[in-house]
């Protein structure tokens, strides 16, 4: 197959790109700075975040990774950033579908578990309506800008991906290995993750399957709090797991942004159980102990 990716570069691409050369797949990366590959079935194109490059062609396959990472302070000009930055490219690409003679068979496009804003005591799965706050809000509008093209679309509503070398993991692994290391929050709400291999699993698998449309909750099927998750770190590490940093602490550090800290949710993969996809990685302290031998 024939695959077009934009937001190749970051952490989810970087991982699902070697995955689809691997298995003998041709794939078109989008970026925002000039690159080169030397596999012959990878080509970057070089883009504005708002328009496909006509020299892409025609694909089989879309999926759309691309946006402003959410892990840095929000100013105002920096929220309009995180909106544009998602809804320009998801409408670019729904743009070229419907201008293609020959349309892609899916679409696969980011969103976040944000979606349900902040419900700490639920338990959610795809039927869940939308919530409240800033980020709620962008996948809103993230997941409508994605509609309309005629054909099989997906929306990936994203947990924590976890990575030892990048994103939100990778930047806890360094106050746990200074004894500093602890849940944030109140500890309580619920902190829904998945393992990067299956992330990337999960997309293969939502692209080869024809019967799955909509939105599908990227988590793996039980997970426990942050302060379950804080102490299966600890372990794993040898290092304690007490020094919280409570809401309060993490708006003076952070601002806005701090929600996504504080923050989270029961979340509950339905659609993926339904459809009977297996993670390889269910379990946290499976995924530390894989992770962290990398």
């Amino acid at each position: 197959m024939k695959y077009l990716i934009t937001g190749g570069t970051g952490l989810v691409g970087s991982h699902l790109i070697p995955q689809l050369l691997q298995e003998g797949h041709e794939v078109h990366n989008l970026s925002r700075r000039s690159r080169s590959s030397k596999h012959a079935g990878l080509t970057h194109h070089q883009w504005d975040g708002k328009s496909v490059p006509t020299a892409v062609g025609p694909v089989d396959a879309i999926v759309n990774l691309a946006g402003a990472t959410i892990g840095k302070r929000w100013s105002e000009s920096y929220k309009k950033l995180i909106y544009d930055s998602r809804v320009d490219a998801t409408t670019a690409c729904v743009n070229y579908i419907q201008a293609q003679q020959t349309p892609p068979q899916v679409f696969i496009s980011a969103s976040g578990y944000n979606y349900y804003g902040n419900i700490f005591t639920e338990t959610l799965d795809e039927s869940a309506p939308a919530g409240e706050g800033f980020m709620a809000e962008v996948c809103v509008d993230w997941e409508a800008a994605a509609q309309g093209t005629g054909v099989r679309t997906v929306n990936l509503r994203t947990s924590v991906v976890l990575d030892a070398k990048e994103g939100p993991l990778a930047k806890l692994l360094t106050p746990f290995r200074l004894f500093v290391g602890g849940p944030t929050g109140t500890g309580k709400q619920g902190w829904p993750w998945i393992h990067v291999e299956d992330m990337v699993r999960a997309i293969r698998f939502l692209a080869d399957t024809e019967g799955i449309s909509g939105p599908i909750n990227m988590v793996v099927p039980r997970h426990g709090n942050m302060d379950d998750f804080a102490t299966t770190l600890g372990k794993a590490l040898g290092r304690p797991s007490f020094f919280r940093l409570p809401k309060g602490v993490l708006e003076i550090i952070f601002g806005e942004m701090s929600v996504v800290l504080w923050g989270g949710g029961f979340i509950v993969p339905k659609a993926l159980q339904d459809h009977g996809f297996e993670w390889k990685f269910p379990e946290l302290k499976p995924a530390f102990t894989d992770l962290l031998q990398r």
